[in-house]
């Protein structure tokens, strides 16, 4: 209180000029008026500027929640695309139920963290077995391929980055259909190395390179990169350098793709394996 006085005290002509001055301002406004309409002019054009003010700062705090949305959305429309694709271009479609003939389900997910400058770079994501994702399913996003699952909790999954030198993809040239290992060079976060590919096929630098669908893991045809140089090293098959298409430094939205006849594939295939 009596720090209160005191600023009273020191301050009181001040404060005795701005309340008259205030006062009068009042009065000139209300008893004129010209003034009182550019006083409200004024008034307006200062309100709708904070409220715009107020506007891009409230937008900019909810684009969390609105890209979860989008990626929400995006994810519903891969199903959507995938299951009409399967209509279009199944063996049989008469009498088949549409949702029996969806192979793939894209599970949106979120980006927590994140490592490229390794040899051996994983990546963590904010859904787990509570949200379907299970070890070996793959991870991609909107261009191109991202990892392999590797551990799951129940909120969280481990995936192993592509860039990790103990990964290694079925891939294929998306010209002429040639498939051979795909896997990361160890250095940088845009380069890979298509090996197996023989000599005798024409191979061209800006050749689109895609996955092979040879695994229970990656849709067939999915964006890997570009050839950015070829090169033959002896023997009968070139070494491909790819220029990935997957920004790998700028991460945040991703699909985890469950293919849904996985375990009668592996079962099938590990059948034949021990005949």
């Amino acid at each position: 209180m009596r720090e209160l006085l005191r600023f009273l005290i020191k301050y009181h002509f001040i404060l005795l000029f701005l309340i008259l001055e205030i006062t009068g301002i009042v009065f000139l406004v209300q008893n004129n008026t010209y003034q009182k309409a550019q006083f409200v002019t004024i008034t307006h054009s200062l309100a709708g500027r904070c409220a715009q003010k107020f506007a891009i700062v409230r937008d900019y705090l909810s684009l969390y929640q609105e890209n979860r949305q989008l990626t929400e959305e995006n994810n519903n429309l891969y199903n959507m695309v995938k299951s009409l694709v399967s209509i279009n271009y199944g063996d049989q479609v008469y009498g088949i139920d549409t949702v029996s003939r969806l192979k793939y389900v894209y599970i949106g997910s979120r980006v927590l963290n994140n490592s490229a400058n390794k040899q051996f770079n994983y990546i963590t994501l904010d859904k787990g077995k509570k949200d379907g994702i299970m070890p070996d399913m793959a991870v991609v996003c909107n261009e191109g391929i991202v990892g392999v699952v590797k551990e799951v909790s129940d909120n969280f999954s481990s995936v192993i980055s592509f860039l990790n030198r103990n990964l290694k993809l079925s891939a294929k040239l998306k010209k002429t259909g040639h498939f051979g290992s795909l896997e990361w060079t160890g250095t940088g976060h845009t380069k890979a190395s298509l090996k197996d590919i023989p000599h005798n096929i024409n191979v061209k630098k800006g050749d689109t390179v895609v996955t092979s669908g040879y695994s229970a893991m990656f849709p067939e045809g999915y964006m890997i990169g570009v050839v950015s140089d070829v090169e033959l090293k002896g023997g009968n098959y070139y070494d491909i350098r790819v220029l990935l298409s997957t920004d790998f430094k700028n991460l945040r939205n991703v699909q985890v793709v469950k293919n849904i006849y996985r375990e009668e594939q592996l079962g099938l295939e590990n059948k034949n394996g021990n005949d």
